[in-house]
């Protein structure tokens, strides 16, 4: 998996939190319609650790699904095929 991905999903993440008043520390799961799965922890220092991840053929395929959960709230997202990213709450 390449780094573009992990600082894209860190940008997505430092998004919800300004925008949805999410709280730290988050925990975030990120499935690929080829089965790429990632599940990361983002602490109050803002930096995003990889718990877990699987990944096919080195790449995630569109749709993506985010599934983001923190303290107080949660949220679910999709990067659709065309790179649009639908907001699910």
């Amino acid at each position: 998996m390449n780094e573009g991905f992990e600082q894209f999903l860190s940008t997505m993440i430092e998004q919800c939190l300004d925008e949805h008043d999410m709280q730290p520390p988050l925990v975030v799961c990120t499935v690929g319609d080829n089965g790429s799965v990632l599940v990361a922890g983002f602490n109050e220092g803002a930096k995003l650790v990889v718990l877990t991840k699987h990944c096919e053929n080195d790449a995630f395929t569109l749709p993506i699904k985010v599934t983001m959960v923190s303290q107080n709230r949660t949220a679910r997202l999709v990067i659709e095929c065309d790179g649009n990213i639908s907001r699910l709450h």
